[in-house]
């Protein structure tokens, strides 16, 4: 057999299965963040009429909002700027 043809064979066999370890590499479960909270609360009430017979759906959805936390120090008044030094 000839020798060139064996190196081929063997780099197309490595090349082949470097593809496949690396595509499997990509197929770990990633690590996500945990599921926010729920913030929205759903209501509603059937009313039925009693002169006329008919109903009347009311709904409510309510959205809360987490409003950012103020930073944990001030700014400076000023900003201080670095003086240049003179020659």
């Amino acid at each position: 057999m000839n020798f060139r043809l064996f190196l081929c064979i063997a780099m197309g066999v490595f090349v082949a299965h470097l593809g496949v370890f690396m595509f499997l590499s990509h197929l770990r479960p990633q690590q996500y963040a945990p599921l926010p909270t729920q913030n929205f609360k759903v209501r509603s009430q059937t009313v039925v009429d009693q002169e006329t017979g008919e109903k009347t759906t009311y709904r409510e959805i309510t959205v809360s909002t987490k409003v950012l936390l103020p930073p944990q120090s001030a700014p400076p008044v000023s900003p201080a700027l670095a003086q240049p030094d003179t020659l």
